[in-house]
Formats: C-alpha cells, sequence, structure tokens
C-alpha cells in the first residue's frame, strides 16, 4: 500500500540514531539540515560521522555507548540502522509501544515511517516513495524530477515567502492574493530565480488598481 506523504517540520526535535556505522551516517546527512538534534547511540562511529559529529557541536551528539531504553525518553522520533538485527527489533518493538516514530533501515515491516528519495533545493523538498517496494524506481524519478527543477527555484520560493505578509495586510480578497503569488511566481521563474520586494510591492499596487476598476 502506497505511503501518505507527510512534511513534518523536525527543526529542534530530538532524533536519535542507534548504531554508528555507514548506515547511521547516512541518514545523519539526510536529517541534519532539516535541523533537528541528532543523538548518536553506538560505542564506535565511522571517520566520516565523527567528523561531522565535531562540525555540528551541539546539533549532533554522539552518546558514546550501546542504545538503552533511557535514550526513548526524549525521542521525538528514531533511526535503528545497527548491525544487530534482534537489537533493531527490540528498538522498533519499544518505540511502537511508546508510539515513537521509528525507522528500521532496510526492514520496511519494522519501520512506522520511512525515507522518501528527497530533492532540497533551499525551501523546496520534494519526496519521492515506492513504499519500499521499488527503491530503483525511486532513484529513477529523483534523476529525472531533479534534472527539470530549475536553477534557483528554491530561493524563489523562499523570497516568494517572505512576501507573504505583506500581500495578506495589503489584499483582502483571496482570489486576488492567489492572482498574485501566481503572477509572482511566473515572473519570478521567468527573470532566473528573482522577484524582488519592490518588484513584489508594485504588483500588488497594480493588481489591487486594476481590481478597483
Amino acid at each position: 500500500m502506497a505511503y501518505f506523504p507527510f512534511f513534518v517540520d523536525i527543526e529542534g526535535k530530538h532524533c536519535l540514531i542507534a548504531g554508528g556505522g555507514s548506515v547511521a551516517y547516512r541518514k545523519v546527512l539526510v536529517l541534519k539540515d532539516y535541523g533537528p538534534v541528532i543523538y548518536v547511540a553506538a560505542p564506535q562511529v565511522i571517520p566520516e560521522l565523527r567528523q561531522l559529529i565535531e562540525e555540528e557541536g551541539e546539533k549532533l551528539i554522539w552518546l558514546c555507548r550501546d542504545f538503552e531504553e533511557s535514550d526513548l525518553d526524549q525521542a521525538d522520533f528514531v533511526v535503528a540502522g545497527t548491525s544487530d538485527e534482534m537489537l533493531n527489533r527490540r528498538i522498533s518493538l519499544l518505540c511502537k509501544e511508546r508510539k515513537i516514530p521509528v525507522n528500521v533501515v532496510d526492514d520496511q515491516e519494522k519501520c512506522s515511517f520511512i525515507f522518501p528519495a528527497l530533492i532540497r533545493e533551499a525551501d523546496i523538498t520534494v519526496g519521492i516513495s515506492t513504499a519500499g517496494s521499488a527503491p530503483s524506481i525511486a532513484q529513477y524519478l529523483k534523476k529525472r524530477v531533479k534534472e527539470v527543477i530549475p536553477s534557483g527555484l528554491g530561493e524563489l520560493a523562499r523570497q516568494l515567502g517572505s512576501y507573504r505578509s505583506m500581500v495578506k495586510e495589503e489584499v483582502d480578497s483571496s482570489a486576488l492574493r492567489m492572482s498574485i503569488f501566481k503572477e509572482m511566481a511566473e515572473e519570478g521563474i521567468r527573470q532566473g530565480g528573482t522577484f524582488t520586494r519592490e518588484q513584489a510591492k508594485e504588483l500588488i499596487e497594480r493588481k489591487l488598481a486594476e481590481n478597483e476598476k
């Protein structure tokens, strides 16, 4: 069955990753840019992960020991990525008992959430999932979708997002707001991924004037 794609704000949330190998390293790379505080429970970590831990400071904390059940007390979500299948199974069961979202790497049946193939462009995130049935297809689609995303589109999305409060203050009509944001996006794409605040103000004034006629 297909998975419903929730998009969740995890900035400041506590993530526990059990394991210190290449699997844990890959998950840290995916998660760290979304702002959670990540705890790594493992007696040893690979050099690449150790370097990340040194670079990220308080955002990436190595517990330097095996997983303990008490690690779940403050966890908002968990990734079980150890090489011990029995331990991963135990972590999954404990998380489900506590209703903590858990991902068990390479074992879909023990997961309550899965990682999609992600495309990140500033504030734009595209997630692709085949419900775990065909990861190679997800990677194929990721490559194709990435090719058609215009350069600078993520930064444009960030710019337009910063204008939302201005548009809401100046424009009462929801239909007119939608028209303004649509034109901002179209013009921003045409201009190569930028639309200035001055342009936004001019567009709002023009649309309001046209609406009054």
